[in-house]
């Protein structure tokens, strides 16, 4: 299963879930035929397209292969309902699919991306007495305020849900971590032959005895070299005691590897990325490094490394939309 963004051409399969979720779920509660297919796609395509606004606004689609599951929609919520939110504006999974934790990877999907943008609540409007409602309530969720809203004419009470994202999205991960693989989960168990378990389920002592075994492996098999060495390279740009950029390296095997390098947007261009590079890379060189390499993708920096000297020797392309990502590698 994978969730992505729908192009122009699917947005009709979301308008055509969404009009047949007001009539089936929300029989009884709105006017049947409430929603006009041909115009909620305009209005859907205009939402999605709208150059002159400053709203951000997203719709991702769930396939598994071929086989549409649901989607997903937000957009940063009105002032008025929270001053630094993102609003849930549509969330429908076809029937077959339901109960299978679809909502949640949904609504993470949107939850992950909006946090981005400094985004601290979630706001959702929903009819009182849709089975829906259930659902919200169930993830925790806070009655802001009611509304009328009236379909075709029909008053029906809506309630505003409201979260803090930190803790909606603790429980959606707990909610996650906790239900079973099969039921749409992350948890994992399975016997295997010899009286091992394959599991999903560890303690920070698990992981640190793997971790530790593999650098022990790591380390006898080059005979120490992998320690050698072994300086952190930190360099920060501050202004004002307020990091500005920074440049964090690792050392192994006499190499240097660029794990973080960051500028913010006000001050690239002015040749602080250079010289933090160049310090760092003669840090490393001091040290007895004999090379320097890191990975970078085609949205981020390529072209500042390559005109630090630094040659693709390696890029993988498979990624969707185009992007690429490369491996360089500089002598020193």
């Amino acid at each position: 299963m994978i969730i992505r963004e729908l192009t122009h051409e699917e947005l009709l399969m979301a308008v055509e879930l969404n009009h047949q979720c007001w009539n089936d779920d929300f029989a009884g509660i709105i006017p049947y035929d409430s929603m006009d297919v041909a115009e909620e796609i305009s209005f859907v395509s205009n939402w999605l397209n709208d150059k002159e606004c400053d709203d951000i606004r997203r719709i991702y689609g769930a396939f598994e292969g071929d086989s549409f599951l649901g989607y997903v929609g937000g957009s940063l919520a009105e002032k008025e309902d929270a001053k630094h939110g993102v609003e849930l504006n549509y969330l429908f999974i076809k029937k077959e699919y339901r109960k299978k934790a679809l909502g949640l990877k949904l609504i993470s999907t949107i939850l992950v991306e909006f946090k981005e943008y400094n985004v601290d609540q979630l706001i959702i409007y929903n009819w009182h007495d849709s089975e829906s409602n259930k659902f919200y309530r169930y993830l925790g969720g806070e009655i802001l305020k009611q509304v009328i809203q009236t379909p075709k004419g029909k008053e029906v009470l809506v309630d505003v849900f409201i979260w803090d994202i930190d803790i909606l999205m603790k429980l959606i991960n707990h909610k996650l971590y906790t239900r079973s693989f099969e039921k749409g989960g992350f948890a994992f168990n399975e016997s295997l032959p010899g009286g091992i378990c394959m599991t999903s389920s560890y303690t920070e002592e698990d992981a640190n005895i793997v971790c530790k075994g593999l650098l022990q492996h790591n380390v006898r098999k080059t005979y120490g070299l992998l320690k050698k060495p072994d300086v952190n390279i930190n360099l920060f740009l501050k202004e004002n005691g307020k990091p500005i950029g920074a440049i964090l390296c690792d050392t192994f095997n006499l190499s240097m590897y660029i794990d973080v390098m960051w500028i913010d947007e006000a001050y690239r261009g002015k040749g602080f990325g250079t010289a933090l590079i160049f310090q760092a890379e003669k840090i490393a060189k001091d040290n007895g490094c004999i090379f320097s390499h890191t990975c970078t993708f085609s949205y981020q920096s390529p072209e500042f490394y390559k005109a630090c000297d630094y040659k693709v020797f390696a890029k993988l392309d498979d990624y969707p939309n185009g992007i690429v990502q490369y491996f360089l590698k500089k002598k020193l």
